[in-house]
């Protein structure tokens, strides 16, 4: 009997993924828990198990985008049944099996005829261009290309390996009004865009390299565009005197033998923005739906960059902790986010964010918030600058604090004594000491 392996469903917003390894070899024995593939769905890659003992049939290629539900292999009870698939005897097969959670039915978009099925959508080089070169196209991209009267050439593929897949096809030309609803408007359809491709191509020696919007880099342009279009973004700046905290972290670099972990500023301050968010409570809230959510709790995600990328691992209950703590676990969670061994839980449920451009050298940015969060602290870098204290010009390290926040839900006034309070820790980090444990 055949048991399908199906993409599970990871998160809430996940739609497909993919394929970047199989762990076993055809035909290879697979013992329930063991790694069967890994998959890489948004700014996570993630080891997925098998739910049952068999021998291992794969029916998808690694770097294949798979919609959630899509049948990418299957376990078969006895080695001698690998290479026949799900035939008709082995009934087991018949609709993708769950792989560690429930599977839902597989997405429709940009899958093909085997979505129907739950089969991985396969790609077909029968479209040739004019010129002569032969395309990759899924086979309802080509069936809707006709339908709509375009030339294949002229579209420029999302899939792996520059495959024109359907949401390519409707990119170039959006169905008529006619085709989506009852009743033909009698009014002429405007003639289609030229596609992306035919500009771009006039581009010719100018053009380096062409590559799919996809994975991690169109998770954040979505996420980034989305945020700026559903909420009402300002910033807010403050100069902050660093002098008190250096003092602070040269303690805590001469204890980095008892403390176990390097102490750097990102500590200092995600443990100062920690106890300044409990002091000012209205900062710590949300709107979800048509609701004010305001936390019970500090989870500050870190902007962590990579090398194709961002992703934002989070710190739990960073308010409760003292610095040596937070430093120990935002090691760890920067270490798993820059080798891809994150989980999924570690990058969602942050109620509020903090980037760290001072490392590039960078003194102040208008950073775009995380949605469903009100508010994001940016860091700069500390550098010398010339102040007046007690009549006298004299040069003191300073950093720029830049608050984005929603003015949807949280005014100027709330901002503004946030950053005052995050300023009073920063320079008077005694002021801290009772929540240093």
């Amino acid at each position: 009997m055949a048991h399908a392996i199906a993409i599970p469903k990871l998160g809430l917003t996940m739609t497909d993924c993919t394929l970047r390894s199989w762990e076993k070899a055809d035909g290879e024995k697979v013992t329930e828990g063991e790694t069967l593939y890994t998959i890489e769905t948004e700014k996570i890659t993630s080891e997925i198990q098998a739910d049952r003992d068999g021998y291992l049939e794969r029916a998808a290629a690694v770097d294949t985008v798979c919609a959630v539900g899509a049948r990418i292999g299957w376990l078969h009870d006895t080695a001698g049944a690998v290479g026949r698939g799900a035939s008709a005897t082995d009934t087991a097969s018949a609709a993708p099996a769950p792989i560690a959670a429930p599977v839902p039915a597989p997405v429709p978009a940009d899958a093909d005829a085997g979505a129907e099925t739950g089969a991985a959508a396969p790609l077909s080089l029968r479209a040739v261009a004019a010129d002569g070169t032969r395309l990759l196209v899924s086979p309802i991209a080509r069936r809707l290309a006709a339908a709509r009267g375009l030339d294949l050439s002229g579209i420029v593929g999302s899939g792996p390996g520059g495959a024109i897949l359907r949401r390519d096809v409707e990119t170039a030309a959006p169905a008529p009004a006619a085709s989506r609803a009852s009743g033909a408007d009698p009014r002429p359809v405007p003639a289609p865009v030229p596609a992306r491709a035919a500009i771009a191509r006039d581009a010719g020696d100018r053009v380096a390299a062409r590559r799919p919007l996809d994975g991690m880099r169109r998770t954040i342009a979505e996420t980034m565009m989305r945020s700026l279009s559903t909420s009402a973004q300002m910033t807010g700046f403050a100069r902050v005197d660093m002098g008190e905290a250096m003092r602070l972290r040269a303690a805590c670099l001469a204890s980095e033998a008892e403390f176990g972990v390097r102490v750097t500023w990102t500590d200092i301050v995600l443990k100062a923005a920690a106890v300044a968010l409990r002091a000012v409570p209205a900062l710590n809230r949300a709107i979800v739906g048509d609701e004010v959510v305001e936390w019970a709790c500090v989870d500050i995600g870190l902007a962590v960059a990579l090398d194709d990328g961002l992703i934002v691992p989070v710190l739990r209950d960073v308010d409760t902790k003292s610095i040596a703590e937070i430093a120990r676990e935002r090691r760890d969670l920067v270490d798993r986010a820059r080798t891809g061994r994150l989980r999924r839980h570690e990058i969602e449920g942050a109620t509020f964010t903090l980037s760290n451009f001072g490392s590039y050298d960078g003194d102040f940015e208008t950073p775009i918030l995380q949605p469903p969060q009100s508010a994001l602290l940016g860091i700069g870098r500390i550098a010398d600058e010339a102040v007046v204290r007690d009549g006298l010009v004299v040069a003191r390290p300073t950093m720029m604090l830049s608050l984005t926040f929603d003015h949807r839900l949280i005014d100027g006034a709330v901002a503004g004594r946030f950053r005052s309070k995050l300023r009073a820790f920063l320079e008077d980090p005694m002021l801290l000491a009772a929540r240093l444990r």
